[in-house]
């Protein structure tokens, strides 16, 4: 009996050590409310569906922690997380990770609560933006006044009390950001980029990066996609 146990022992620890060796750290943006987060287990929000839809097909076990942009941003650098989502590429984060491929485009506006005229032709404003956001690519003024933050909800608040000018957000987040007061606000069309999640080169294999790229292009190719529209 002794003898015949042993091997199915052996068996489920092999088991058991493949599982746990597949479990991947990914950094989950921190404040985007409705749009993506993690909570009791999972992903939540309107762009859940479509990242499930890219681990269960690259067939990854991903261990979710959720930080602030910035802090993702650095986890990845120095290789505490193999991932980080949701991100648009951007020359800058190229040099940090390897862009997944475009999983699905999203708009970006500029948010005021007066009127502007068309910011792209407008200087001397004071523009508000999470830190180590993309955003600040859409802002043409040579010499631009930038108020960094941390959390998304702290520009809402600086908008209001005539702190900002304008701030730069996708046009996904402002719904949830200004609630019933986003009917109060001025957007005007920043630009478009594509969007996806960023991979350590250090911690992926190329085997891992392949999949997980495949899998971007088919969750792409899907329904899901139109839903956000």
């Amino acid at each position: 009996m002794h003898y015949l146990t042993f091997p199915i022992v052996i068996g489920v620890l092999v088991l058991f050590s493949k599982l746990a060796a597949a479990s991947v750290p990914v950094a989950v943006g921190e404040g985007l409310k409705g749009v993506i987060g993690y909570s009791d287990g999972k992903l939540h929000g309107s762009l859940a569906p479509l990242y499930e839809c890219v681990f269960d097909r690259a067939d990854i076990q991903p261990q979710y922690i959720q930080v602030p942009l910035k802090r993702g941003l650095g986890y990845l650098h120095s290789g505490e997380v193999s991932m980080v989502l949701p991100l648009a590429q951007s020359e800058r984060r190229d040099r940090i990770g390897e862009f997944a491929g475009e999983l699905f485009s999203a708009d970006y506006v500029f948010v005021s609560n007066r009127q502007l005229p068309p910011i792209s032709e407008t200087s001397g404003l004071k523009y508000g933006l999470p830190r180590s956001f993309v955003g600040e690519q859409f802002i043409t003024d040579e010499n631009p006044r930038i108020e960094e933050v941390t959390e998304w909800s702290q520009l809402v608040a600086m908008l209001h009390y005539d702190r900002l000018d304008a701030v730069v957000l996708p046009a996904l987040l402002v719904e949830d950001l200004f609630g019933p007061d986003v009917v109060k606000v001025f957007q005007q069309t920043a630009g478009t980029l594509p969007v996806s999640l960023y991979l350590s080169r250090a911690n992926l294999d190329s085997e891992d990066v392949g999949k997980i790229k495949r899998a971007v292009r088919s969750c792409r190719a899907g329904d899901l996609v139109s839903e956000l529209r």
